[in-house]
């Protein structure tokens, strides 16, 4: 970690120098954000499998390309790696990072399956680098709102979540074991079930199809039961839609909040008022994400979404294609022992 410089030529706070591997529509995000919004951070080397536009983009903001991610990594400057590419190689680039003590922060979900996870965990836990999973509706304005209002709700007893997105053109969505929507999308909800509900899943049943992609699924739909509360949640979620949708909604004995992350609302109901609220104004969560991860570098803090968080959510994807294989209900341990 190096320090940064006023304009007097006086040490300024400290910068953590990062390297991107993965520079496409997601990991432009990172970028833009590592470029201009994030202080204490300094983009300097990125990695793209498209060489011709990687070039060009580090051309364009003067920092190094590699060409590959293992040459990145190595690049002695670079201290902190941000990860935005497919599952797959998740990891991979964790063992490469971990040995050659570079800090982490890992777009969801953790890895492939749960075996893959469990491995990464291993691996951050021996070098003792920092990492964070990059769960980043935790730092939704509605997602918070719903977390700070919730026992306003009484006892909650039915949780529900669900996402509408439009398809993607990206090939390692439709390559089994890496890009159905369970992985993909389920385990931003899972995560969302956790972090509402703090508890843990207990049993799922879930059932999945395929639209319009010939080997990993469009839809999903599950019912998922929870430990320690009994909460029953329901979720779903789609990739063939022709809008963009996010809706949670928590139901208690003194209440409803029903809020939709994408679309940015929010409503309370309570016998029979509907009250429209107004929730924080939105931001920008990938940014929040990246200054959270830097704070905890620069201060020696603990990050808040740890690997386990990821094996957790994890868990709960394999029960959903276990169920949806089987048409049985699956519960943890089956899965655990």
């Amino acid at each position: 970690m190096s320090a940064g410089r006023t304009e007097e030529g006086e040490s300024d706070a400290a910068e953590v120098k990062f390297g991107l591997i993965g520079l496409g529509r997601h990991g432009s995000r990172y970028a833009a954000h590592l470029l201009t919004d994030v202080p204490q951070a300094r983009l300097v080397a990125v990695c793209r499998q498209d060489r011709k536009r990687g070039q060009a983009f580090a051309r364009q903001h003067g920092l190094t390309f590699h060409g590959d991610y293992r040459r990145l990594i190595e690049d002695p400057r670079v201290e902190a790696i941000a990860v935005v590419v497919s599952p797959d190689l998740h990891v991979d680039i964790c063992r490469s990072s971990a040995k050659a003590g570079k800090h982490i922060i890992l777009e969801k979900p953790l890895a492939t399956s749960l075996a893959e996870g469990h491995k990464i965990q291993e691996l951050i836990s021996a070098s003792g680098v920092k990492f964070m999973l990059a769960q980043t509706l935790r730092f939704n304005s509605v997602v918070r709102e719903i977390k700070r209002l919730k026992n306003r709700l009484g006892s909650v007893h039915l949780m529900a979540f669900n996402q509408r997105t439009e398809p993607f053109a990206l090939a390692w969505r439709d390559a089994p074991g890496v890009g159905g929507n369970i992985l993909d999308i389920g385990v931003h909800l899972f995560d969302l079930i956790h972090f509402l509900a703090e508890d843990q899943v207990e049993w799922v049943w879930c059932r999945r199809e395929l639209i319009y992609h010939r080997h990993t699924e469009d839809l999903f739909a599950a019912i998922l039961g929870l430990q320690k509360t009994g909460i029953i949640c329901l979720v779903d979620s789609c990739r063939f839609a022709g809008g963009r949708s996010g809706r949670i909604e928590l139901v208690g004995e003194k209440g409803q909040l029903v809020g939709d992350h994408i679309q940015g609302t929010l409503v309370l109901i309570e016998g029979h008022l509907s009250i429209c609220l107004e929730p924080p104004a939105p931001v920008h969560t990938v940014q929040k994400a990246l200054k959270v991860f830097v704070d905890c570098i620069v201060n020696d803090g603990h990050p808040p979404i740890t690997a386990g968080d990821g094996l957790r959510t994890l868990l709960v994807a394999e029960m959903c294609y276990r169920s949806a294989k089987t048409g049985q209900v699956v519960r943890a341990e089956m899965l655990q022992n």
